[in-house]
Formats: C-alpha cells, sequence, structure tokens
C-alpha cells in the first residue's frame, strides 16, 4: 500500500492517470450519447456553404434519430447522396414531405443559402435519411476539416492555437508552486502569475468578442449572423431567441417562419468562464490573504 502511495505521489503517474481516465470517461460518454439520440454517428462538421448562414463550414453539428413520419417542412436534416457521387453526408433543409404511388416516402430539401427551389438530390427516398438536426456547435469543427481537406487555409491557425495553450500550460506550471520557492524565487513566480492571468483574460476577451462577430465570411458570431439574416429578410423579419447557453435565430421568409438551428451559445460561455477564472484567480486568494493577514495580526 505504502508503495502504491509513492508511485502515486509521482506527477508523471498522476497525469498518465488522469489521461487514460478522461478517455474512458469520453468513451463512455460517447457511448451514452449514441443511445440516447438512437444514431451510430450523431457528430458531423459543415464542410460546405449550402446551409450558409444557418450553417457555416467548420460548425459542428449534433443530429437525432428521426422517422420520415416525425419529420416537418422546416426542418434541418442529414441524409446521404442518393446518386452516391458526394461521400460527404448532406445536410440541408426540407421543403416538402409526401408519399409516392409505392407508398415510400420521399423528401424535397434546399439549402439556405438558396432558399427558392429545390436541391439537385430532391426529391430523394426517406431510406437515406441519417437523422435531424438539433444542435449546433460553432467553429469546433474547424480544428477537424484540415485533416479531411488537401487544401485548407486553417492549419497555421491551429499551429498557433496548441502554440498558445502550450504557453499557457507552461505558465500555469510556473504560477502553481509558489509556496515551494524561496523568497527570492517568489518574485520571478509572482510575475509569472500575473502574466498568467492577464494572457487568460485577454485571450478569453479575444474570444468573447469573436463569438459576438466572428470574423471572416464563414465564421461568424452571433450578431453578425443576426445581421446578415437582418439585411436579406428586413430586421423586422428576423427574431434572435436567447435561452441558456444557448440562442437561435429565425426568420419570416416567404409569410412563414424559418426556423433557425439551436446554437450553443459561446458568448454565454465564454463571459461564464471569465467571471470564473478571476474569481478562483484574483478574488478568493485576495479574501485568503486579507484574512490571513488580520488572523496574524
Amino acid at each position: 500500500m505504502t508503495a502504491l502511495k509513492e508511485i502515486y505521489r509521482s506527477r508523471f503517474i498522476r497525469v498518465i492517470l488522469q489521461v487514460i481516465f478522461s478517455f474512458v470517461l469520453a468513451f463512455s460518454l460517447l457511448m451514452l450519447i449514441r443511445t440516447l439520440l438512437g444514431v451510430e454517428n450523431p457528430f458531423f462538421v459543415v464542410s460546405s456553404g449550402s446551409m450558409y448562414p444557418t450553417l457555416n463550414i467548420g460548425d459542428f453539428i449534433v443530429i437525432q434519430r428521426a422517422t420520415p413520419a416525425q419529420l416537418k417542412i422546416g426542418d434541418i436534416v442529414v441524409f446521404m447522396d442518393p446518386h452516391a457521387r458526394l461521400k460527404a453526408p448532406i445536410v440541408h433543409r426540407i421543403v416538402n414531405i409526401f408519399v409516392d404511388e409505392s407508398g415510400n416516402y420521399k423528401i424535397a430539401t434546399v439549402g439556405d443559402a438558396v432558399s427558392v427551389g429545390l436541391d439537385q438530390f430532391s426529391p430523394w427516398d426517406a431510406s437515406l435519411l441519417i437523422g435531424r438536426v438539433i444542435m449546433r456547435i460553432p467553429y469546433i469543427g474547424n480544428l477537424y476539416l484540415p485533416l479531411l481537406l488537401k487544401e485548407s487555409n486553417a492549419r497555421k491557425e491551429i499551429i498557433i492555437i496548441i502554440s498558445i495553450i502550450i504557453i499557457l500550460i507552461a505558465l500555469m506550471l510556473l504560477s502553481g508552486d509558489e509556496e515551494k520557492k524561496d523568497a527570492q524565487k517568489k518574485v520571478l513566480w509572482s510575475g509569472a502569475r500575473i502574466i498568467y492571468i492577464l494572457v487568460i483574460n485577454l485571450l478569453l476577451l479575444y474570444l468573447l468578442f469573436f463569438s459576438l462577430w466572428g470574423w471572416g465570411i464563414y465564421s461568424l458570431g452571433m450578431l453578425e449572423e443576426y445581421r446578415l439574416n437582418a439585411e436579406k429578410y428586413g430586421s423586422k423579419n428576423v427574431f434572435l431567441t436567447i435561452g441558456f447557453m444557448t440562442y437561435r435565430i429565425d426568420c419570416l421568409v416567404y409569410g412563414s417562419i424559418r426556423q433557425g438551428a439551436l446554437t450553443f451559445s459561446w458568448s454565454q460561455f465564454l463571459l461564464l468562464i471569465i467571471i470564473l477564472f478571476n474569481v478562483t484567480e484574483i478574488l478568493i486568494p485576495y479574501i485568503r490573504f486579507r484574512l490571513n493577514r488580520r488572523v496574524s495580526s
């Protein structure tokens, strides 16, 4: 037992065990999500602009199993190419559902970037249906797309992001062992800690701004998505609904509401992270310092 405790005291061993635990937890969570959503692969990454601006390139979408009878006009669905020309699944919006003479469900779809007519796949047989889109998480698919696309401009950005993460981890490790350093070194570690807190705050504020306004035509923020839809359909015909950690942009198109995709709100998430980070890294240590000073005096 003592030997096991000595082994666990090793920082390297603890990191290895934490990594293994994280993989096991992630795998278990994936299996649970698959079971709940009823599809083998509930996650897809948008790789084209046919659903712009409702879905953007790099968006991570979550789908749920649905039967043709459960679908309705306006739903966003993922299906296989009926002509087998494209290896990747297609995500479009339903504009019509009907039953043919043989009693089979047929579905007609179109991309929001076009909004009129039908796409080249319609009408397609409901047996090609994979699932209905129930949620969208912007941006994070851009980390995966460079692995799929031979020509991608995102590799440089990914390298920069990874470099920043490595630097932040190094600063965090430097600032984490202050009590173990002598008085002369404490000044250095305190300086590293201040830099670490400032860099984290600046990075989080930048990401918060990015989540609201975006960057570029296919990396839209929430407010930029609203602005583009307002320009296209008129501000009176665009409705932004904000929920807890989510938002949705609905549009009045040709007299009927075109429901947007329920979207994870990075702005709310980042605002929460900023508050929690500063409370744990600044406010709580300051309160402890004041209390200890009062006790010692």
